[in-house]
């Protein structure tokens, strides 16, 4: 069967849809999906009858979302657990809570996201966007790897950005803490989310794990929230009239694409690419600013390096 062609305005349930989806059971758990592309990629894969788990910080708020979506896709298999990704103890507090059920993984989300923010640290130590983007996944998923080859052939896919392309990983001072510049910081967090996705492919493939990344696409959601709008402005997000510029998705648009790596059957040959816009990247390229990735998010002694050393900055101490 060949896979429809899908392209940048479609949606996560057209994505369901066209691939004819049908998860019955399947286990799917998604970080972060409280708000924005998450919530809608939750939705989506529940209504091709999944049975799927959302994180949340906020449990109340993580209650409301599953209301919502059993409501709007009459699965009543959508729930939500508890995992804080500011705190890596969080991270072994839920992945003991998911063990102790004895489900497997089919597909894992690497969702949650923060971005541009003011420098602050994680509860461990970590500069914020490198600790909750990369290292409190990393946790998860290498801790969790016991379910994916439960539940193989399984997906792991990671939420990256196109602001990879701004830095590789700033070897000298990971956590930021001499030059802290926003902007780059989200960047060494995004390629990560690119090298860790590579790396996993490549020690993971043989047993029927794959792994993806991708960029979803601009998308007006709660990520933006540290970016003030006069920020926003110079950056070229708004026309004149106030209404962002025509490059930007909707949530149900946004989320598509991370649908597509879920479940696209003709990527199980292409694993660990990075995907744009419900199709495999361009790949490297420097005149293109909103598409494609920077050469350092393709290095793969660099995704090597990565994880021996998120190995490292997880390990309890």
């Amino acid at each position: 069967m060949t896979t429809p062609i899908f392209h940048a305005k479609s949606t996560a349930i057209e994505v369901v849809k066209g691939l004819n989806a049908k998860l019955n059971g399947k286990v799917v758990i998604i970080t972060g999906a409280t708000s924005g592309i998450g919530v809608e990629t939750a939705r989506a894969l529940a209504s091709a009858n999944a049975h799927v788990i959302i994180t949340a910080r906020d449990m109340n708020k993580g209650a409301q979302v599953v209301e919502d979506i059993k409501k709007t896709t009459g699965n009543n298999q959508v729930e939500v657990m508890e995992l804080d990704l500011t705190s890596l103890q969080s991270v072994r507090n839920f992945v003991n809570q998911f063990r102790a059920r004895k489900l497997p993984i089919n597909i894992l989300i690497c969702n949650a996201g923060i971005m541009a923010c003011p420098y602050s640290k994680t509860v461990d130590g970590f500069e914020s966007q490198f600790g909750v983007n990369h290292l409190a996944h990393f946790l998860l998923t290498t801790s969790l790897l016991p379910e994916l080859k439960a539940g193989k052939p399984s997906r792991v896919v990671v939420v990256s950005s196109v602001a990879n392309k701004r830095s590789g990983i700033n070897w000298d001072d990971i956590n930021w803490e001499k030059n802290y510049d926003k902007w780059l910081a989200y960047a060494q967090s995004k390629t990560a989310n690119i090298l860790f996705a590579k790396q996993l492919n490549k020690l993971y493939a043989l047993e029927e794990i794959h792994a993806y990344s991708l960029h979803p696409g601009g998308i007006m959601t709660n990520l933006q929230k540290d970016v003030p709008i006069e920020e926003q402005r110079a950056m070229g997000w708004f026309k004149e009239d106030s209404t962002t510029v025509d490059l930007f998705k909707n949530v149900e648009q946004g989320a598509s694409t991370s649908v597509y790596a879920a479940l696209a059957p003709n990527l199980d040959k292409y694993g660990g690419e990075y995907l744009e816009d419900c199709a495999i990247s361009q790949g490297v390229n420097s005149n293109q600013i909103y598409s494609g990735m920077g050469s350092h998010a393709v290095d793969m002694e660099a995704a090597e390096r990565l994880w021996k050393l998120s190995e490292q900055m997880v390990a309890p101490k």
